[in-house]
């Protein structure tokens, strides 16, 4: 499942729409892929909201309603356990990321890098 790419020099595999990444693939990251795949969706929201006052602060006002088609394809990476989009279209330079703890139950540490 998970193919090693070179140019990014980590291992990557997509599922669902979701793209999971590691150093390193560890016995049961390939459940845990398939199990995070799923749950994305039903946290999403209650990731947009975690999110959603940090990027009114940057952005200003904007549709929280498209802030998934803003945000793009989500990368987990499930050695760091931290959720980026890196392909999103707010602006066209920052990488927008938290850390995620208990299965999207808990979510950390919003930054907007760039």
């Amino acid at each position: 499942m998970f193919k090693f790419d070179e140019e990014r020099e980590e291992y990557v595999a997509e599922i669902n729409g979701v793209e999971f990444v590691c150093d390193e693939p560890e016995d049961g990251y390939e459940e845990e892929a398939q199990k995070l795949s799923k749950l994305y969706l039903k946290k999403r929201p209650e990731m947009i909201e975690f999110m959603f006052p940090e990027l009114q602060q940057v952005y200003g006002d904007i549709d929280k309603s498209k802030l998934p088609q803003l945000l793009g394809k989500p990368t987990i990476d499930l050695t760091t356990c931290q959720i980026m989009y890196m392909e999103q279209t707010l602006d066209d330079i920052h990488i927008i990321e938290f850390e995620y703890g208990d299965n999207f139950s808990k979510f950390y540490y919003f930054s907007i890098d760039g």
